[in-house]
């Protein structure tokens, strides 16, 4: 198994120059096992401070999250055979973050203690995870993130390799800003993890 280098790690986000996120209407989809997809592939990073609209058949809530993957504009309905469109908003092609020379990312399960009165050893059980990151980048005379878009969720991909890494919904809770007499300005970004951190592969 190789090394994986530095060096190649790069972070991806939402350009806000244009707006934060488009929207899409009525569009067609493919099913598959019951999971119907957004045909059109450059929407297909939906934007999750926006509802999904079907145009027929009820969401299966045990399936993702309540039945929308959020990353890949997909859809899973409790039934077969529909002929099925949606209607939200999606992020349009990510950029890479200019300058950025360092990026986190720390996943955590809350733990809480289960053990009864007598039990020599203690038990433990699993609730839920989150997970938190940053990235720092030099500062240049342009923001990537509009700061009035901190409170939105949005979409940030951390690529470990040129075509693979991880991908998650978050909010900026602090940017910070920082600088030295001997040193140019730096920028941190911290991230809140909304919802899952997955990994992907890109063809």
């Amino acid at each position: 198994m190789a090394v994986l280098k530095g060096y190649l790690a790069k972070v991806y986000g939402i350009d806000t120059s244009s707006g934060f996120s488009l929207s899409f209407t009525d569009e067609a989809t493919t099913e598959t096992d019951k999971i119907y997809q957004i045909n059109d592939a450059t929407k297909r990073i939906w934007d999750p401070n926006e509802g999904i609209i079907l145009s027929d058949g009820t969401l299966d809530e045990s399936w993702m999250d309540r039945g929308v993957d959020w990353f890949t504009g997909r859809v899973k309905l409790n039934e077969t055979g529909l002929t099925v469109t949606v209607s939200g908003n999606y992020f349009p092609t990510l950029i890479e973050i200019g300058e950025a020379y360092n990026w986190s990312l720390d996943i955590s399960t809350d733990v809480v203690d289960v053990s009864a009165f007598g039990d020599e050893w203690k038990k433990k059980t699993a609730l839920q995870k989150t997970w938190t990151g940053s990235f720092e980048q030099f500062a240049i005379d342009k923001y990537w993130f509009d700061i009035t878009k901190m409170a939105k969720i949005f979409v940030v991909k951390l690529y470990a390799e040129p075509t693979r890494g991880y991908q998650g919904f978050c909010a900026i809770p602090t940017l910070s800003t920082g600088a030295t007499l001997t040193d140019v300005i730096k920028e941190t970004i911290n991230l809140e993890g909304h919802w899952m951190i997955t990994e992907f592969e890109e063809a």
